[in-house]
């Protein structure tokens, strides 16, 4: 049973920082995109660190309160559950606990496609599938203290630090993984709670270890079919997709079958569907 069953439906109002609202709906003008951000950036919502790398806050703290407590009810629980992904130990599959439609849908479509399109625009021709899941670091023995460096499973990440009292645990960035090293010191970045990092997805980044408490994150991997389609995050060349029942949320744009159209009353296949990912 849900702890805090609002938590499932977006609230702007309630849930999403003022800051973040501004941003969305100033980057939402048409016209130009460089005064906007400027404008932004002189205000304070806004912080380019290094050219590809943008902070600025997206959840608040009343989000973040409700949220956390409704994920450790999860993890409570007992009941069964996945890893986020193939590097992190601990953490929450978000669409195992039905976060999708109601809560994240409209947060990636309709406020997160809005940013990536403005400040990474060359990294996406409009978000359409995401990944989403959170991540738990603890300095205890068999926490995850750290992540090796890596670059994701997408176009465009944001990364939002959802609550936790830590020291150290930085995450360092130190560029695209499809460009040369430059050799110069990566570019490490602090997150206070309800604020995010947005970045390109082959950005290579780690975090660094935390030395004490702990540290829960928002991790959403944001998809581009268009840009995807020519080439894979994952190895660089343009793929050969096919159409499959499986890792159908994988964010290419070649039509799984199971969107196949049943006739004489047979089932549709979209009922054998698996909701995974080929690379998580």
């Amino acid at each position: 049973q849900r702890l805090h069953p609002e938590v499932y439906t977006l609230d702007p109002q309630a849930f999403l920082a003022e800051g973040f609202c501004e941003v969305v709906s100033a980057l939402r003008r048409p016209g130009s995109a460089a005064p906007i951000i400027k404008e932004l950036q002189t205000r304070g919502l806004l912080e380019e660190i290094r050219p590809g790398l943008w902070t600025f806050p997206v959840l608040s703290d009343a989000f973040c309160d409700k949220f956390e407590a409704e994920l450790c009810h999860f993890r409570s629980s007992g009941l069964p559950s996945k890893p986020p992904n193939t590097m992190n130990r601990h953490g929450v599959v978000l669409s195992e606990l039905g976060f999708y439609e109601g809560l994240l849908d409209p947060l990636v479509f309709e406020y997160v496609d809005v940013i990536a399109g403005r400040l990474l625009p060359a990294f996406t021709e409009g978000l359409d599938s995401y990944r989403a899941f959170t991540v738990l670091y603890d300095a205890v023995a068999d926490g995850d203290r750290d992540l090796a460096l890596h670059y994701d499973n997408a176009e465009v990440t944001l990364n939002v630090n959802i609550g936790g009292q830590w020291e150290g645990g930085q995450v360092a960035f130190y560029g695209l993984a499809t460009e040369k090293d430059s050799g110069d010191p990566p570019t490490e970045v602090p997150l206070r709670r309800g604020q995010g990092v947005l970045h390109v997805g082959l950005d290579l980044h780690k975090a660094q270890p935390i030395t004490s408490g702990t540290r829960h994150n928002l991790i959403i991997w944001a998809r581009s079919s268009g840009i995807r389609n020519d080439l894979c995050p994952m190895c660089f060349r343009r793929p050969n997709v096919v159409p499959t029942n499986k890792y159908h949320n994988e964010g290419f744009s070649v039509p799984p079958c199971c969107e196949a159209h049943p006739t004489d009353g047979q089932q549709s296949p979209a009922a054998d569907c698996v909701d995974e990912d080929l690379y998580d």
